[in-house]
């Protein structure tokens, strides 16, 4: 960044406003109406802050910026996913992703302008890394995301409000000193007051960040992407990160699961005939068997013609392997870019920002919606609360009879199958269907028969 550019005024840790303010010669509680301008406001011009005195607004305003982004173009999914390309004061440009989930909204959100990874599945690696972004350029983007969605609701949204996923452009590790002031401005009661519960850190594996992440006072959610469990495919697929053995990383990230009492992600992107095969499903289970991992198994999205995803009934065999080994894993699956109608072409976030696919899901009503086919999952919550039954009737108040996706419901206890909708679309499964294994793959809905 240049040098001649202004700080951006939410660059400033929140938590030290009302001592700088101090130090200018102002009472310390415009810093408490500072930081309520700054982000449950979030205002953008310092004349909008009514409660502040003209001449401090003035003095902000000469040194500090309050627009750190630009919005160039917003680009909107079949499935409600929305992609937003902001411009930086330096001209350099970033995605981020508004993504629908059942009762939230997900924002992904990137922390460098490019990628020095290099990782052969990524967008984003294959211009390099430019810079970092700043803590305020960071922070920013969830207020304009926010700020979008407050103008053009989702509908049947919630009132959840929004998880934050670090998974767009550049490795959040490789900038931890920003990720970690954005986070901590995403949970201070004087920033927006959220739960680190709802905030995740994706990281390739970058190993010096990861042993820093682990030493630090963060508590995120964390997903780190393996790409291959043999180590010489693992340096091909992922130049940077596969420097360092897998073991290592791993052995970082259960540390990290076992201080923080929380699971880690492994994210494991499918090639087809690439790192796909049973021996890589064993190898993989192998190294996470009793310890505290979940796998998400995610298609690659196509980037170019030089590599595509797995077959579906490839990546249901991995997800077998791991399971039967004793190891949970789920299967993901695309959104916007799944639907081929939106230009997803940033870095490892949005080249696979997915819905979860099967009854584990964060928030309670165990339903997955694959383009024209909701599978609900028939189980009852530790409150004895049937909650197939109360998304089936949610779902028919929301579609009339004969319209709206078709829905597949499993019932636990028996095997049967309950299929809802147009007759055209209606999926007449005489088997019970396994939850998580419906995919759309190149706009084919494929729903695998339990064996």
């Amino acid at each position: 960044m240049d040098p001649d550019v202004k700080r951006l005024a939410r660059d400033l840790p929140v938590a030290r406003l009302r001592d700088l303010l101090a130090e200018r010669g102002h009472p310390g509680y415009r810093g408490d109406q500072l930081a309520r301008w700054l982000y449950p406001d979030a205002v953008w011009r310092w004349e909008d802050m009514s409660n502040l005195p003209r001449g401090l607004r003035d003095e902000l305003a000469a040194d500090l910026d309050l627009q750190g982004l630009r919005s160039v173009e917003r680009q909107v999914s079949r499935d409600g996913t929305r992609k937003h390309l902001f411009e930086l004061r330096d001209g350099h440009r970033v995605e981020s992703v508004v993504i629908p989930m059942e009762r939230h909204a997900t924002f992904c959100i990137s922390s460098q302008v490019g990628c020095a990874m290099a990782c052969s599945f990524c967008a984003t690696a294959r211009g390099g890394l430019a810079r970092n972004l700043s803590a305020g350029e960071i922070v920013e983007q969830v207020l304009r995301l926010a700020d979008d969605l407050r103008d053009d609701p989702l509908p049947d949204l919630g009132g959840r409000g929004h998880n934050i996923v670090f998974m767009g452009m550049g490795e959040p590790l490789d900038n931890l000193d920003a990720v970690a002031d954005a986070v901590a401005t995403f949970t201070a009661d004087a920033g927006l007051a959220m739960s680190s519960r709802r905030i995740t850190i994706s990281t390739s594996g970058h190993a010096e960040g990861l042993a820093r992440l682990v030493d630090s006072p963060l508590n995120v959610g964390l997903t780190v992407t393996v790409g291959s469990s043999r180590p010489e495919l693992r340096r091909r697929m992922m130049p940077v990160p596969g420097r360092t053995p897998l073991a290592e990383i791993l052995d970082l990230a259960e540390r990290y699961a076992v201080s923080r009492r929380r699971r880690v992600t492994a994210a494991y992107v499918l090639v087809d005939g690439v790192n796909d095969g049973d021996d890589e499903a064993a190898a993989l289970a192998q190294a996470l068997r009793g310890r505290p991992f979940k796998v998400n198994l995610i298609p690659l999205n196509r980037i170019d013609g030089r590599q595509g995803p797995a077959a579906p009934e490839r990546v249901l065999c991995f997800q077998s392997v791991l399971r039967e080994a004793g190891v949970e894993a789920y299967v993901r699956a695309s959104r916007g870019a799944a639907g081929r109608d939106l230009d997803l072409s940033v870095g490892e976030g949005p080249l696979h920002v997915v819905r979860r696919m099967d009854h584990h899901i964060e928030d309670d009503r165990r339903a997955a919606h694959v383009s024209d086919l909701v599978v609900l999952d028939h189980r009852e919550d530790q409150g004895g609360v049937d909650r197939a039954e109360t998304n089936m009737r949610a779902h028919r108040r929301r579609h009339p009879p004969g319209k709206g996706p078709a829905v597949a419901v499993e019932h636990r206890k028996g095997p049967k199958i309950d299929a809802l909708g147009p007759e055209p679309e209606r999926h007449k499964i005489a088997d019970r269907v396994q939850i998580g294994a419906a995919m759309m793959i190149d706009d084919t809905l494929r729903v695998p028969r339990r064996s």
